[in-house]
């Protein structure tokens, strides 16, 4: 009797974090594939911890969805090669494990590249396989393979329908290059709002207590990376098992978790005191300085999650940095403005512009020129020297401030439609573009909740769009705009509601370049 010696090598073994994938989509398909359909933030909850999360559920945010809809579509047109990115610990793998379920739910065969890891796994009739790139090299030359990348510097080039999730300091490198020049269609993921990082912890991270969430987020931004993952580390290797009262952390307790949560972003305020460093956090090719932009700078996406702009991280990362520099680093950022031209720095320059502008507002002693958008009127508006300053996380504490010529910097969050504001009735957008329209809705949202519209419904409110001196002449007065529910898209109001009657529109000029002598 022959017999035939059957050698298992070891790499065929599969992952048992990945089977639970296989184990969650079997038990739960027809729920997992309504979520798709489902318009809120939701959650997938298993038995067991699944791959990459290392946890038993996943946190489904709305915009989750939105982009694995754009993939399909995409794809289905024809086109292969995808690039997910956004600032670092914003949770790409999260939503690279979302759409590894999807493709799942749909009997996709699906190849997974996890972050640092030698092996592949491919999944394939709910059954996964461990295996190298030659393993699995025929299935990726298929065209109705999905190949996701996590983290991938050096993606694949294969035929197979390619997601790569990847931070900016990943696309930075040389090694991304070969990836980049075919050219990827890029979507930007945004950071996550406070309700969301509530009701993450809420169901994923429930050790970490909500004060810490809601003070960390004022401080972070909308990175669960350190406002929830870092958190709970930090609570396991500071205080262990030994939490105070009731489960909790007590106040000591909590001031240490914070201070370790917090370690990397102040390290990254540390290392910023000039504009020139904030300036190669735009290039993405300065790995370093990239790197320590993420913590401190926010890729902000437009509603097609197509294109960002760049934010600070929050109100008090900018206060924290406006403290470093010094009046010679202003001048030097007024000069990054001037020159930065090229289309590709709009984004960049717009950031740099802002900022410029707020610190002017902060500093006081300004006259700036500014005419009325519709008519001839022109005139002066001033700022004395160093004005009352505050500072409003919501619409509701607009009521604190009812005094006169106070300059109020709102949370970005929160105030989608206003810069700026200095009571009583004056709102700023700053902007370097031509064309700036304004959302009704959040204008109004804005506008009903000031101290001078509530005391008086006939209060006339002045919009300032404080602009280049390059673009004031030619600015024009800005329409009003909002979403078309067959399209999806904004569109100019039919009707103008009732609050923005009574708003003049103003263009506000602040000289970026040289006035020259005639």
């Amino acid at each position: 009797m022959t017999f035939q010696i059957i050698t298992l090598y070891p790499h065929h073994l599969s992952d048992p974090l990945f089977e639970n994938i296989c184990n969650l989509v079997r038990n739960q398909k027809q729920k997992l594939c309504a979520i798709q359909d489902q318009q809120d933030n939701t959650i997938i909850q298993h038995d067991e911890d699944l791959a990459v999360l290392e946890k038993s559920v996943l946190y489904v945010r709305k915009s989750y969805k939105y982009l694995y809809n754009k993939l399909e579509k995409k794809s289905a047109d024809g086109l292969k090669r995808f690039l997910i990115t956004g600032t670092s610990g914003i949770g790409k793998s999260c939503f690279l494990i979302y759409v590894l379920i999807q493709l799942l739910c749909d009997d996709v065969t699906v190849i997974f590249q996890p972050l640092n890891d030698k092996y592949f796994y491919c999944f394939k009739n709910l059954t996964v396989t461990r295996g190298t790139y030659d393993d699995f090299l025929s299935l990726l030359g298929s065209p109705t393979t999905w190949y996701l990348a996590d983290g991938a510097i050096s993606p694949k080039l294969v035929q197979a329908t390619t997601v790569v999730s990847l931070s900016p300091n990943g696309i930075a490198t040389k090694d991304f290059q070969e990836f980049e020049k075919r050219h990827p269609v890029e979507y930007y993921m945004g950071p996550w709002t406070l309700e969301e990082l509530l009701s993450c912890r809420k169901h994923v991270f429930p050790l970490v207590p909500k004060e810490i969430v809601t003070n960390l987020f004022h401080k972070a931004g909308g990175v669960p990376r350190y406002v929830l993952q870092n958190v709970e580390v930090s609570i396991r290797n500071v205080i262990g098992n030994n939490i105070g009262h009731e489960g909790r952390p007590d106040a000591k307790e909590m001031e240490i978790v914070e201070k370790e949560a917090c370690k990397r972003i102040e390290l990254a305020i540390s290392e910023t005191d000039d504009f020139d460093k904030i300036i190669k956090c735009f290039t993405e090719n300065e790995g370093t300085y990239v790197e320590i932009s993420n913590r401190i700078v926010h890729r902000i996406p437009d509603e097609t999650h197509c294109d960002y702009h760049y934010e600070w991280a929050s109100a008090y990362v900018f206060d924290r940095i406006q403290e470093r520099l010094e009046e010679k680093a202003w001048v030097d950022c007024l000069h990054k403005i001037r020159i930065m031209r090229n289309p590709y720095e709009a984004s960049a320059r717009g950031f740099l512009f802002e900022c410029y502008a707020i610190h002017l507002f902060r500093t006081g002693n300004q006259k700036f020129e500014v005419r009325k958008l519709r008519g001839e009127e022109k005139d002066q508006f001033s700022i004395h020297r160093k004005p009352n300053a505050g500072f409003v996380r919501n619409l509701s504490d607009l009521l604190k401030y009812s005094g006169e010529n106070i300059v109020i910097v709102p949370d970005k969050q929160n105030f989608g439609a206003v810069d700026l504001f200095v009571t009583p009735n004056c709102i700023f957008q700053v902007t370097v573009s031509e064309h700036h329209p304004i959302k009704q809705v959040e204008l109004t949202k804005v506008i009903t909740s000031m101290p001078v519209y509530i005391s008086d419904q006939n209060a006339k409110i002045q919009l300032y769009f404080v602009v280049p001196d390059d673009i004031y002449d030619k600015f024009e007065h800005q329409i009003y705009t909002t979403r078309d529910k067959d399209s999806n898209e904004d569109r100019k109001v039919l009707r103008i509601d009732s609050a923005i009657k009574n708003v003049e529109q103003w263009a506000l000029k602040v000289q970026i370049n040289p006035i020259l002598e005639e």
